[in-house]
């Protein structure tokens, strides 16, 4: 079958990821004292989602200058499953943390489990995660995906240390989101690079692309927040307000709101009243300003993939960079 030719077409048929699914769905043992965690592992798995990290990762392969089918594809498609796997179980501990009942439009671990199950299921996934970056047989791609775990666990401390802070600042916001968006995307950007031993020159623009999309669609997930629907979401609006995170859309209401109102802005977010802050960030101007931002950070993204050759690929992850901001959910 001829490959297509199309960005949307590349990276909805993205080469490679069937056999990722098949990885994702085949990594847990069959030993009956797990049969209860492999469970719900595969329950979280089979929720699906976007699966674009290892879209990200299969294509960043498929466009590097010495990519070689034959010799690197299976063990690529194993870094882009543990990457994804090293996802879903970010998300697992995530919705304990934040008490969520719905992730992709139904109930969480947490929710039906319990949190001492869903725990210990996303503790299960980190080392299926590991299971899978072993059958690359690369150091080096270890070494990567312990650094960005590190960076997972600084951006919850970040988050946490802020919840409320109504005096954050912009540097400690977008240093927060990338710690706890932007290294993940990072990761699945370089680390076909790395395994295949990329000249560094081409192995950090890949780094920045990855970082420039996190920041992209970061923001456009706080857009969302307060601008779509439960449905869109696949969880309830207004959660960051509820879970006391101050995202983007707030931190530039409260700096472009008339002086006189500020203080009842601030009580507002305060005691979570959503609608109130909604109105303050329609008002405001808010969301339009958080676009341009997204915008910025996705167009610095494929400015980053001209170390690419010119190929479907790379047009492929331009084209990933583009859809993190125009989406609704």
């Amino acid at each position: 079958m001829a490959a297509p030719t199309k960005a949307g077409s590349i990276v909805m048929d993205c080469p490679g990821l069937d056999r990722v699914e098949e990885l994702l769905k085949a990594t847990y043992t069959d030993h009956v004292l797990e049969t209860q965690v492999n469970a719900m592992c595969q329950y979280v798995i089979s929720a699906g989602g976007k699966r674009i990290r290892p879209r990200i990762t299969m294509l960043t392969a498929y466009g590097l200058p010495h990519f070689n089918e034959e010799l690197h594809l299976d063990k690529v498609c194993h870094i882009a499953a543990s990457i994804e796997m090293l996802h879903a179980a970010t998300l697992v501990h995530d919705d304990v943390i934040d008490k969520a009942p719905m992730r992709r439009g139904q109930p969480t671990l947490n929710e039906t489990e319990g949190n001492h199950a869903a725990v210990l299921a996303g503790d299960y996934m980190f080392t299926r995660c590991f299971n899978l970056l072993e059958k690359a047989h690369d150091f080096d791609t270890i070494i990567a995906l312990n650094h960005t775990l590190s960076q997972l666990v600084v951006g919850e401390l970040y988050q946490l240390e802020h919840e409320g802070d109504l005096n954050l600042d912009l540097d400690t916001y977008y240093r927060t989101i990338y710690a706890k968006t932007g290294v993940l995307f990072e990761l699945a950007a370089i680390e076909p690079a790395i395994f295949i031993k990329e000249d560094n020159n081409l192995i950090e623009p890949l780094r920045e692309y990855g970082r420039q999309l996190g920041i992209a669609f970061q923001i456009k997930d706080d857009m969302l927040d307060y601008s779509a629907d439960a449905q869109a979401l696949g969880k309830d609006p207004g959660t960051d307000l509820a879970d006391q995170r101050i995202t983007l859309p707030v931190l530039l209401a409260m700096k472009n709101i008339e002086q006189s109102r500020r203080q009842q802005l601030l009580e507002d977010i305060q005691n979570v009243n959503i609608d109130a802050v909604k109105k303050a960030i329609d008002e405001t101007g808010a969301l339009d300003l958080c676009e341009q931002e997204a915008i910025k950070a996705s167009e610095r993204a494929i400015e980053c993939l001209n170390v690419l050759p010119d190929s479907q690929y790379r047009e492929g992850l331009a084209e990933i960079s583009r859809m993190s901001v125009n989406r609704a959910k």
